[in-house]
């Protein structure tokens, strides 16, 4: 590309969520200069058509979303949450820059993004499906009682209110199959982000995580949804801006 123009940031939503849910981030990126894609996964919605869908099903979708722009020659940062990282991880492997420049193509990954995030769907299907206590799955999304506690226990209680209307069914079986790969077979840049005061995500495992993918370690002293939160709202976007800078820079 003639121009050093920005890479574009490619977010992948955590189970229940919506990526309205993540606005104030996605607004920040955008009010920085960022294109930013941000589409709904085949496993979470108000629709039959989660049903039996799978991380494997939205790995696929998200290949298939992303490739066009990096055959037009784009760069792309893929930022994740929470069980979002398994199908950011999972979906870069074969589209980062580096493999793709080796096959004569244009474009690619160059950065992946954890934000408190799931990295092996093998470590989430040897769990089981989400205990019985926090959802019955397509009667209701999580319930009120765990979401306040495990996802927004140090969010204000008005964006907390937003976002539990917001809230969305899961498919059941959404890590039933074996993983595709796994986030230490991803060649690009990573980075995670710890939550350190996470109830949903035990810091313990976030840092175990971080260094099973190769990541760079970021810390936040905050709960599972950094996004509902200003301050960390901000300094995640300066984490994603300092990623595509170096990018930028290499262009």
């Amino acid at each position: 590309m003639a121009t050093r123009e920005k890479p574009i940031i490619l977010f992948i939503h955590g189970s229940w969520h919506l990526p309205l849910h993540y606005r104030s981030l996605i607004d920040g990126l955008r009010g920085s200069g960022f294109t930013v894609l941000a589409p709904y996964l085949v496993t979470t919605g108000y629709s039959d058509s989660i049903d039996d869908k799978t991380h494997v099903d939205a790995t696929y979708q998200i290949r298939e979303y992303i490739l066009p722009y990096l055959d037009q020659g784009h760069k792309v940062i893929v930022v994740s949450h929470s069980s979002g990282g398994i199908v950011a991880g999972q979906a870069s492997v074969g589209l980062t820059l580096e493999e793709r420049t080796a096959q004569g193509l244009k474009g690619g990954i160059t950065n992946v993004v954890y934000i408190a995030g799931l990295i092996d769907a093998e470590n989430a299907r040897k769990r089981g499906p989400f205990p019985e206590s926090w959802t019955d799955y397509k009667k209701r999304p999580m319930l009120e009682g765990p979401a306040r506690t495990l996802l927004y226990n140090d969010v204000e209680e008005s964006r907390v209110k937003e976002a539990l209307q917001l809230l969305v069914w899961q498919s059941e079986t959404t890590y039933a199959p074996e993983r595709l790969h796994v986030a230490s077979e991803v060649r690009a840049k990573k980075t995670y982000v710890v939550c350190k005061n996470d109830k949903m995500v035990p810091p313990e495992k976030q840092y175990q995580r971080a260094a099973e993918a190769g990541a760079t370690v970021v810390e936040l002293d905050c709960g599972h949804s950094p996004f509902l939160l200003e301050k960390e709202t901000a300094l995640l976007v300066d984490i994603i801006t300092k990623a595509a800078e170096v990018v930028t820079a290499s262009l």
